[in-house]
């Protein structure tokens, strides 16, 4: 199939069912280096979780960090 038919039926799709189709298509593809970036920041995530558990760090709410950015970086 030619694939400017092809990016042209997917774009059709509804949102969730082009979430679901480049999900698939990002998962069929063999990718160390993507591997090993995944595998970075499944490590680095733990290693968060386990400092805040240690006490280390504090837990913020996130929408309103958000919020706090947006209003900071708007002007």
């Amino acid at each position: 199939m030619d694939p400017a038919i092809l990016e042209r039926e997917a774009l059709q799709l509804p949102a969730h069912q082009r979430a679901l189709l480049a999900d698939a298509l990002l998962g069929s593809l063999d990718d160390e280096a993507a591997r090993q970036v995944e595998a970075g920041w499944a490590k680095e995530a733990e290693a968060r979780l386990a400092a805040y558990h240690r006490g280390e760090v504090a837990a913020l709410d996130g929408p309103a960090v958000l919020q706090e950015l947006r209003g900071r970086f708007s002007k």
